[in-house]
């Protein structure tokens, strides 16, 4: 299985003058992201974005992808009152697989659940705390939540499991495009970039990504690609990555919007990197 990663600039909501419109696009990207299982979504801050600016926009981004990503079923309980979420209610629900259970919980169903004060107890969503049987040896997966399966309904009885779902991509945060790639590329990812300029890669180019472990593929903003980008940072983009590649072929429309480029290359590339 190839780790995804992917970095997009925080200057994406720069155009967007509503919280309304912030909403949608950062649900988008997150949607389209988890779509495809890509585990890290990376928020940098380009060239030409204020640092004050940067951080508003990560932190929007943070509050709106906790709650999409924490389960319905412990919304309430978990997700605060806040006016940058006012409009979170009009998105369609991000629907993780994992988040797919049943109202009145049954024995064998595997559930996120969330560690609470008490320790050993765990709230599933089923109104009242479970008991984790095996508590000694069950490590959370992310921030306090657990997976459990439920034992026993009536005894509030649940075991603790070693597997570990997917609850979306986890978000990142960089101060500039070449903190992104120099840190990657130490890390061993096969960094792949995305420009209209680019190549047009070849289908054996495409099946050689099954062969990588980690892929990171980076995205321009909407005023700014990457080349300009990295020209403002002062470095040459192809000595900095594998490989610039034009994933939107002969598109039809004058500019391609970042989300627009991420669900389209992440078709692309998961198509090859899960060919048979």
């Amino acid at each position: 299985m190839v780790y995804l990663a992917v970095a997009i600039p925080s200057s994406i909501l720069s155009v967007e003058h509503s919280l309304l419109l912030k909403t949608i696009r950062i649900h988008q990207v997150i949607r389209f992201s988890s779509i495809f299982g890509v585990e890290e979504l990376i928020i940098y801050r380009d060239g030409f974005t204020k640092p004050s600016d940067h951080y508003l926009y990560v932190e929007l981004f943070r509050k709106i992808h906790n709650y999409l990503t924490t389960p319905p079923y412990l919304r309430k309980k978990l997700v605060k009152l806040d006016n940058d979420l006012s409009h979170v209610g009009a998105l369609p629900p991000l629907r993780l697989s994992i988040y797919d259970v049943s109202s009145r919980g049954r024995v064998g169903e595997k559930r996120i659940g969330w560690i609470t004060d008490k320790f050993g107890y765990v709230d599933i969503g089923l109104g009242k705390r479970f008991r984790i049987i095996n508590a000694e040896s069950c490590s959370p997966i992310r921030d306090r939540f657990v997976y459990v399966e439920i034992l026993n309904i009536d005894l509030r009885e649940v075991k603790c499991l070693d597997e570990k779902p997917y609850l979306g991509p986890l978000i990142k945060n960089y101060g500039s495009l070449r903190e992104v790639i120099e840190n990657y590329s130490t890390k061993g990812f096969y960094i792949i970039a995305t420009s209209r300029w680019g190549e047009k890669p070849s289908i054996n180019d495409l099946l050689e990504l099954r062969n990588k472990d980690s892929l990171l593929i980076l995205f321009g903003s909407p005023k700014h690609g990457l080349y300009e980008l990295a020209s403002a940072e002062g470095f040459s983009l192809e000595e900095k990555v594998n490989v610039v590649w034009r994933t939107i072929v002969n598109q039809m429309v004058k500019t391609v919007r970042t989300e627009e480029a991420l669900i389209g290359t992440l078709t692309v590339i998961n198509m090859f990197i899960n060919a048979s």
